[in-house]
């Protein structure tokens, strides 16, 4: 069947949801799906400026579970592919979601928590005011840490080291940042937390766990933080400092002063691409970024365990409120 022609089709279950701070308008053939959804959405306060529609036919002959994922895009249309029976169309522009997936997939919560959610707040998210940004964030007595690191300087680590001393949990990857008044907040879903194999020789509750091939084809742990450390979880918060994260050889910890210039390069250059037809997007988008980047921001070299770093920056975060609020 072609995705055209879904609103076309008697969509009879409708939800109004929430993720991540996007305002979701879902109607599907399924009520099992609804219900599955359902469950996943959780309101954050005032929804983005913008929501997005998500419209998914189920076919419920089909009984294929997900594939490899495969994308596809074009100017301001992007294609996912698990499959042959389950394929997923994002139109930026509308900020619409369409799909027809099979039953298997209709019941596979962890495939929408972890992995189709995710996806499309990262697709749709700025054109709805909702910027996806390469950080952790974690929160102490209501205020927000970001962190930042190219990949493999060890946020996810360092994210499960400082939820066990005493942090609320937000994200440790991607984080969802959307602007509200005269500030920024930074948004989390539900997505697990991925930690690589080398993690068991810091956190030895992985050893209950197996290792899973992740969407980009590594080998990781990828478990719920709550559930696996007994994490206190934040879904959202307002972020206060921003951490640019890099591992040393060295033992020891040493904060230096960054340049809002240096951290606006770092955020720009983890974004995605948006076509010429976005402007808009673009424009917020860039605002979004200005922000972020005014935050009181530091690198952060340590050499050491993730634990020795949660330590150090625990110190760090404890002193800065201390000048905030004293």
């Amino acid at each position: 069947m072609s995705l055209i022609s879904i609103d076309q089709i008697d969509l009879h279950c409708s939800k109004q949801l929430c993720f991540a701070g996007a305002a979701c308008d879902l109607r599907t053939n399924s009520s099992e799906l609804a219900r599955a959804l359902q469950g996943l959405s959780i309101s954050t306060g005032d929804p983005v400026s913008s929501g997005f529609r998500m419209r998914v036919l189920v076919n419920e002959s089909s009984d294929e579970a997900a594939g490899e994922p495969h994308f596809r895009g074009l100017h301001h249309v992007v294609t996912a592919s698990f499959g042959s029976s389950n394929l997923f169309v994002f139109d930026i522009l509308r900020r619409t979601l369409s799909a027809s997936v099979s039953a298997a997939i209709a019941r596979d919560d962890r495939f929408w928590r972890e992995k189709l959610i995710p996806i499309s707040l990262g697709v749709l998210g700025s054109a709805m005011g909702l910027v996806p940004v390469h950080c952790a964030c974690l929160e102490l007595d209501g205020d927000g840490l970001l962190i930042a690191g190219v990949s493999g300087a060890g946020k996810s680590t360092l994210s499960v080291a400082l939820s066990e001393g005493g942090f609320n949990y937000v994200s440790d990857d991607w984080t969802y940042i959307s602007r509200r008044h005269d500030g920024i907040v930074a948004h989390g879903t539900s997505a697990p937390v991925k930690l690589l194999p080398d993690a068991v020789e810091h956190f030895r509750t992985l050893l209950g766990y197996r290792l899973r091939k992740s969407m980009n084809g590594e080998l990781a742990y990828e478990v719920d933080i709550a559930e696996a450390f007994g994490a206190r979880v934040e879904r959202a918060c307002e972020p206060r400092w921003l951490i640019f994260l890099e591992r040393t050889r060295e033992g020891g910890a040493d904060f230096t002063p960054m340049p809002s210039a240096e951290a606006r390069s770092y955020l720009n250059s983890s974004v995605e691409r948006l076509p010429p037809q976005l402007r808009e997007a673009v424009a917020m988008r860039e605002q979004t970024i200005e922000q972020v980047a005014r935050l009181p921001s530091w690198r952060f070299r340590y050499g050491g365990t993730p634990q020795f770093a949660a330590t150090e920056l625990r110190r760090f975060v404890v002193h800065r409120k201390q000048e905030i609020y004293v």
